[in-house]
This record gives structure tokens, sequence and C-alpha cells, in this order.
């Protein structure tokens, strides 16, 4: 097992382990999850309290004074009409401070102990701080959780405990975690209890404790310079006081922080731990902060925000950010790190419309890359998946960083900026479409390594989605898995989707023209390599071709991007089938007629759209509450409002591409019995996990009978 599968590994029991716990509050519930999806709302709805905070003036600053060049601070909130002025503004909810998810602190550690392993002993460099013994600071965090495997339901979960270590990432790292868990335990049993520390066993385990005591002391100081606690609703302050957080106090963090710098400042203290790469970079920045917070309370806000001392400062003095240059190793392990810490410095406060976190989203697709890919995974594919989102959703407008793909070609070099610039959706919402139209024109598939001379440091010109440039390999690779992410967490976290994306117009629309516009035809472009690698005898003397193990590779990611769509669509039917107020067997008989390629264009149109799914049911549905209005339905065009504005190409044309679907799997040979049985299996889960999240039972009679009472009246009719 490579160093770089470990990582990824590591990666997804992060993700699958502490994506629903945050710093200070533990694990949160659904409930909490729900207020923190991204949504749009009006900045007069923001709490009043956020706007007394540093990130609360500089969004008055830029959503109030866009043409000003005006000091945030000196901005008076109270002297604002802000109900007025923001009453129609629509702020991004992950520009929102929230407390951090603590598998930051992996990332964190990660970086830190990948300095000290180049750059501690003064420059000279620390090699027992190997790579697994990094792995294990990493899952110091998940022993004794629970890890949540299932791509459908929230509730399938095994145990974090040594024989899941050994069994995933072997004996070496799970000793080495076992150690660490030790040595931690008794440093913290006798720092709490006012005593000395006992000695580590060797100087690696004193610099990993003390990794480990200054990362959640930076999580810490990152939510009190926020002061996310002060505009928290009350139910979640309910929960911190369950945690023993005194949120009534004007400095509810003070007792955390000053616990977490007590530990932090003996972790230091300990004989071994490394001076030039990790003591004194975080001591002239995080711990001289939070001396400064705790001593005069008046100077938190300086712990955070676009310089603060505890987190920028932080960052970018780290020996990995300041001294390694990943445009001279960009498809190594250790850029695969930095790309984590650059992606979680600019996303912390992303959250998907999902349970997931935008790093969470991150660490499942370097993940999911590792158990498709196989020996075909690189660590180019990895520092992807890391920064796919990083400029995106890094922008001002998302989460208020202001990334920007010239800062990505100054960090990591302009072959990797070029190669995000490929994932980074710009403002021409058709640009992403037609480059991967123009892929699918392509002779041959292009390798990142000749479209951008990677290997080399070179300066290129970049910018967001060139439509005339086509996906590299690499790029494919990285919008097929992001693709099957995005629907895994649609499948395993409906309830939790906020508004029109509850409902079967925005997700169809999603899967069938925003995101399938571009997936349609990267697929078809896998489909054309694969049958062209078995056709022709000469393929693999041909100057282009694609070598067996990316094939092997590419054939088994598309399997699973195949399943995957179907799956998002029987649960997209499913929802659909809810919003008409169906009973089980009229929405089996729709997923069984949606699938049935037997069964051509007029009669799916006379026996469903027209019989099953009528304007009836679909009023009935509205009249219930179970839908707020027709243009959430995907047989009605946005802003909806009469029955007879009904439009069914979009339900048709996304079952044509299920057909086409169920096509190129016999073409490809992919529907063999085990494969059929466990698809057909996935989809009864599936559904029987929605009718028990969903209560199917409580809605349809109620439902019907308002239907055919709207019926018999003449109300409706088709």
């Amino acid at each position: 097992m490579t160093d770089l599968v470990k990582l990824v590994r590591t990666y997804g029991v992060l993700a699958g382990a502490l994506d629903t716990e945050r710093v200070l509050a533990g694990t949160i519930d659904r409930d909490w999850i729900a207020r923190e999806v991204e949504q749009y709302v009006p900045l007069a709805s923001l709490p009043k309290a956020f706007f007394d905070t540093q990130r609360g003036h500089d969004m008055l600053a830029a959503e109030l004074f866009p043409d000003e060049d005006i000091d945030p601070l000196a901005i008076q909130p109270a002297a604002l009409d802000i109900d007025t002025l923001g009453a129609e503004r629509l702020i991004n909810t992950n520009r929102l401070p929230k407390l951090e998810a603590t598998l930051h602190r992996a990332v964190l550690e990660a970086n830190m102990l990948l300095g000290v392993r180049l750059y501690g002993d003064h420059g000279k460099g620390q090699p027992k701080i190997s790579y697994d013994f990094i792995i294990a600071t990493m899952l110091q965090h998940v022993r004794g959780h629970y890890y949540g495997f299932s791509d459908i339901s929230p509730d399938d979960v095994e145990i974090v405990d040594d024989s899941f270590i050994r069994s995933w990432f072997g004996s070496r790292v799970a000793e080495f975690v076992r150690s660490l868990a030790d040595h931690h335990a008794l440093f913290r049993a006798a720092v709490d209890a006012g005593e000395a520390p006992p000695e580590p066993s060797s100087a690696r385990m004193a610099t990993a404790i003390a990794a480990l005591e200054a990362s959640e002391l930076r999580l810490i100081a990152r939510a009190a310079g926020d002061r996310v606690i002060s505009f928290l609703d009350e139910d979640q302050r309910q929960h911190l006081r369950a945690c023993g957080i005194d949120v009534d106090d004007p400095f509810p963090e003070y007792s955390a922080l000053e616990a977490a710098y007590r530990r932090t400042e003996a972790a230091f203290a300990l004989p071994g731990v490394d001076h030039y790469a990790l003591r004194e970079p975080l001591r002239n920045t995080l711990m001289q902060a939070v001396r400064d917070a705790l001593d005069e309370p008046d100077k938190r806000d300086r712990l955070s925000g676009r310089r603060g001392k505890a987190v920028h400062e932080v960052h970018i003095n780290l020996p990995v950010m300041e001294y390694f240059v990943a445009a001279e190793a960009p498809n190594s392990i250790e850029t695969v790190h930095l790309a984590s810490l650059e992606m979680m410095r600019s996303l912390e406060k992303g959250r998907r419309k999902s349970v997931s976190t935008m790093v969470a989203h991150a660490f499942n697709i370097a993940s999911l890359a590792e158990r498709v890919l196989g020996r075909a995974l690189e660590p180019l594919i990895v520092t992807l998946a890391m920064l796919h989102d990083v400029v995106e959703d890094g922008s001002l407008r998302v989460t208020g960083y202001g990334h920007s793909l010239r800062r990505i070609q100054f960090r990591f070099g302009g072959p990797i900026a070029a190669m995000v610039s490929e994932l980074t959706d710009s403002t021409v919402t058709s640009a992403a479409g037609r480059k991967a139209q123009l892929t699918l024109r392509q002779p041959h598939l292009i390798l990142p390594q000749a479209q951008y001379d990677v290997g080399r440091f070179t300066s290129m010109t970049v910018k967001a989605t060139e439509d005339e440039v086509p996906y590299t390999l690499a790029g494919i690779v990285i919008k097929l898995l992001d693709t099957v992410v995005s629907m895994k967490e649609g499948l395993r976290d409906p309830d939790l989707m906020q508004g029109y994306w509850r409902h079967s117009g925005a997700r169809i629309h999603w899967a069938e023209r925003d995101r399938g516009e571009i997936v349609k035809p990267l697929i078809e472009r896998l489909v054309i390599e694969i049958r062209r690698s078995k056709d022709d005898p000469k393929y693999r003397r041909r100057p282009h071709h694609v070598n067996a193990v990316r094939l092997r590779a590419g054939r088994a990611m598309l399997e699973m991007v195949l399943l995957y769509q179907d799956l998002y669509a029987t649960q997209n039917l499913a929802i659909l089938a809810a919003e008409f107020c169906l009973d089980a067997g009229q929405r089996d008989t729709l997923i069984q007629h949606f699938f049935d390629r037997n069964l051509d264009e007029a009669m799916f149109r006379e026996r469903v759209i027209d019989r099953l799914l009528d304007d009836a049911h679909v009023l009935a549905g509205i009249a219930s509450g179970r839908v707020p209005s027709l243009d959430h339905v995907t047989l009605y065009p946005k802003d909806a409002t009469d029955c007879h504005e009904r439009d069914a190409t979009p339900l048709l044309e996304y079952r044509q591409s299920a057909i086409r679907r169920q096509l190129i799997r016999q073409e490809l040979d992919m529907d063999t019995p085990d494969r059929l049985s466990n698809a057909i299996a996935r989809r009864e889960r599936l559904l029987q996990t929605w009718d028990e999240r969903h209560g199917w039972a409580l809605f349809p009679k109620p439902c019907l009978a308002l239907a055919q009472s709207m019926t018999t009246v003449g109300m409706v009719g088709n």
C-alpha cells in the first residue's frame, strides 16, 4: 500500500467520521446541519449581532459600499437602515462564519508535521516523521468514532477501532495510532491535573503532541475571533450549554481558549519538539495572538479575519507553505498536502446543499478516486480533487475569501493552475458544456502532461473554463467523480436540501442540463476510447493511446458513474411521485416505465405524462403543502402559474439519457448478472430508505382523496 493510498483513505475516513463534528460543539444534529446548508438569504435577515463583528463590518462594506474605499471598521451598523438597504440584497450563507469542522485539525496537523519532515532540525529535515506517522496523527481524531460508509443512509456506520485501522492502513500505522493515543492521553491527564507531563518516548512523539494541541487551539481561536457563538440561534446555543460553554458570557470561548492555550504551551515545552519548523512559526503567531486576546479580550477580533494572527498568519507561516515550491514537484504527495491546506483555508466556512462541508466533499472525491482508479491514481489527481472548487467557491460572492486562478498559479505553478481552470465554472454558463463537446470531438484523449507540460515550472495565462481548450483526461476524471459525489450527497440527504433543491424541477434540471451537458459528452468520449481500444488491433502502438491501467480505471469509473446516475434518477422519480401524490404502486409504475427502453416516447407520454402525472394530482400536492408551487415540479417551467404551461421536454430528455446509459452498459458488456442484481438491490434499498425517512404512507391517501375531489368537481382536466 503506497503512502498516497493511505493518505487518500485517511481523507475518506475523516470525511465519513467527522463531517458532522464542530469545534466546541462536538457532534451536531441534522437540525443544526440544516441551518448551515448553502442557500441565499437577504442581507437584512442575518442576525444583527453578526454586523457587530469584524466579518459583519467587512460584509457591510462589500455589499452596501461596493464602490467606496471605506474602512470596514468605520462603519456603524446601528446607524444604517439594514432592514431596508439589505431587503433585496441576497447573500450566500457560506460567507457567514461558522464553527469549523473538526476534520480541519487533521489537515493542519499533517501540514505542520510535513513541515518538520522537510525543514525541521534547522532546515536539515526530520525523516523520522514518516508519512505513516503523519497518517497516524491525522487518524487520532477518528479513533472510536463511527464512520458513515453508506451513500444511501446516514444510519449505516461502523466503528473506527484498532482492527478497522489495521485493515485499512496496515499494522505499522495502527501501532503508531495506538502509541500516539496513549502518549497523548497521558499528556492531557497530567496537564489538566496541573502536573508536569511525562516525557514522550521520542522527539517525533513530542512533536506530534504539539501539533495535535496547536491545531485545536487554532480552531478555537478562529471561533473566538469571529465571535460565532454571539449570533447562533437559541437551539444551537442550548447545544453549546450542554457542552459546558457559557454562551451568555461576553467572551464565551474564553475558558476553552485558555485551556487549549495552556495545553499547547505545555506541549511546546516537551523535550524534542522541533523549534525551527513548528514551535517558532506558531509561537510568534498563534500563541502570541491568543495570549493577547486572553489578557485583553478587546483584542480577540485580531485572532481571525483577513489578516488574523491566529489564522491567516499561522497558515502562511507554516514552513510547508513558506518554503515548499509545488511547481517544482506538481505530481508529489507533498503538493497534495499543500493543496489540502490551501483548500481548507479558503473553504473553511463552505457548506454544500447537503450534510457535507466543502472540505469533506473534496476528501470524498479523493477517496472515491482511490477506490475506482486503483493503480492509475496519481498525486496530481488528488491535488485536483483538493483544488477543483477553491477558485469557484472561494470567491468573494460565495465564501468571501476572494480566491483566484492567479493565486493558484502563484502557489502551485502554471500547469496545476491550468488544470484547476478546467474545473472552474466561469460566469458563462454554457462554457463548460461547449468545452465538453469539444472534448468529444477530439481524435484522442489528452493527458495533462502533454497539454500543460507538467513537471517543469512555467508561467501560463489561465482563465476559468476556456471553451476553446478540451478537457484533459485528469479533468474528465475529476468532473465525473465530482458528479458522483454530488449525487451521493443528494441520495443520502435529500431532506437537508433547501427551496427548489428539495423538488424534482431543480434536481432533474441539474442532472440533465446543468451538469448533464458537461457529463454526457465526457462519458461518450470515454466510451469511444474504450471501444477503440478493443476494436483497433494497433491501438497500443498509436502515439496517443491510453495505457491499459488507465483504460481499466476509466471503465471502472464509467460503470460507477452510470450506476449513480440511475440511482439519482430513481430518487428524483420518487420525489416526483411524492409531488403528484402517487401511491406506492403508481410510483413503481412510473419508475418501471421510465427505465423501460422498449416503451417508445409516445407510449410513455400516454401512460405516464398524460395519465399518471395529471394536473389534478400536482394541484392536490400544492393544496396539501407538499409542493410550494408548480415551478418546483419538473413538468412545469420556472415561474409557471398555470397547468396549461406544462412542458414535458425535460423529463423526456432525462428519460432518453437513462436509456442511453442502458445501451452503453450493453455495448461495453457491463450488465453481468451479479452487477444487475447489485444495481436492483441498491435501487430497492434506496426506495426503502426514502420511504422510512419521509413517511411514504403518511401522505398519499389525503392527497389522492383531494385530487379525486378536484377532478370530480371539474376543477382540473387532462
